[in-house]
């Protein structure tokens, strides 16, 4: 009998200045990182369920960049989204420390 497993690729989720977040399985170069793991459906459920979504209502957005006018502020809101998707990912709750 032959067993055959199922390997799952690196999932990596990024965003960028816009605030618009994708995934893909490459990181590429210029958008900010957010996460990555192995488990694709995981990583998009805890994506989509912390974002805003954009007026055409299917854009995913990191919450507070497209409104930052200035470049210290959207990282801000970058670093608190990143903290927060890696605390649900690892299974925790409460809210990121340390804006």
């Amino acid at each position: 009998m032959m067993t055959i497993y199922a390997i799952e690729m690196v999932i990596h989720a990024y965003c960028f200045r816009s605030g618009e977040i994708d995934f893909g399985p490459t990181f590429p170069d210029g958008p900010l990182p957010l996460v990555n793991a192995r488990s694709t459906k995981k990583i998009r459920e805890i994506v989509e369920v912390n974002t805003r979504r954009a007026y055409d209502g299917e854009t995913l957005l990191v919450p507070g960049i497209p409104e930052a006018d200035r470049e210290d502020a959207a990282r801000a809101a970058w670093r608190y989204f990143r903290d927060l998707i890696g605390m649900r990912l690892e299974g925790r709750s409460g809210w990121p420390t340390g804006i």
